[in-house]
């Protein structure tokens, strides 16, 4: 889309259908329209304009009754519009660390950036109970570019839900940063989390159920150091002796 030809308000109206897309699993024009309050016309034009240019398709979606109708959802291509914060140097860079000092290496690295990054936020996420912590984490995430957003069920649990993960290209690549990631809420927040990831399309939501005791602090939340970091630290192995071993 070359948005610099393109007048602002309309823009701003397309970026807004793609950005309301990413929060679902695919969209109809209606109601696009209505949650936007933008009309019908408008919206059908600007989604044929986005569906030309590749960054959206559409799919059926069933209903109760009636036809199937047709809703939007995002191409790969419309990644573009989503930041991914630095992900694909920090991508390759993990993977030179691989290529020289080997797996273990890397994910001793991945384990000690979330042990850092916890400490980092626990002046952010430092609510009295488990829903102010929640939110306070929600902040952040939707801060750093996860279009988080947070709903209850009950006093202390609920879900957590991510339309946009900047980095997951890591992620793939290196699968366990999706357990330290978990962990990494649970150390935050002081309560239970379960990690699940939905992909559809050119999207992914990651939903995090989190359940635990009212008003349990997050530093109560023990330590549980990965097997593999273990075993390295047993072995007393780290990056300068496998450098030195190599020359």
């Amino acid at each position: 889309m070359d948005s610099a030809n393109l007048p602002s308000p309309i823009r701003n109206q397309k970026y807004s259908i793609l950005l309301e897309i990413k929060r679902s699993h695919g969209l109809s024009v209606g109601e696009l329209a209505e949650r936007l309050n933008l009309s019908y016309m408008g919206v059908k034009q600007h989604c044929n304009a986005l569906e030309k240019e590749g960054y959206l398709s559409t799919q059926r979606r069933a209903k109760r009754v009636g036809r199937p109708e047709k809703v939007y959802v995002l191409t790969e291509k419309a990644g573009e519009f989503f930041p991914k914060k630095g992900a694909p140097f920090a991508l390759e860079l993990l993977e030179s660390v691989e290529e020289i000092y080997g797996p273990l290496i890397v994910e001793r690295l991945l384990y000690r950036l979330y042990r850092r990054r916890a400490e980092a936020l626990r002046l952010r996420v430092c609510g009295a109970d488990l829903a102010e912590r929640v939110r306070q984490l929600v902040q952040v995430r939707e801060e750093e570019g996860c279009l988080s957003r947070y709903e209850p069920e009950g006093e202390s649990s609920g879900r957590i839900l991510e339309f946009h993960s900047p980095i997951l290209e890591i992620l793939d690549r290196y699968p366990r940063a999706r357990e330290f990631e978990r962990r990494l809420f649970e150390r935050l927040l002081g309560a239970r989390v379960e990690r699940r990831e939905e992909r559809s399309g050119g999207g992914c939501k990651v939903v995090f159920l989190v359940s635990g005791a009212e008003g349990r602090p997050p530093e109560d939340e023990p330590d549980r150091t990965p097997p593999a970091v273990a075993a390295d630290r047993e072995s007393g192995a780290n990056p300068s002796r496998s450098n030195e071993a190599e020359g």
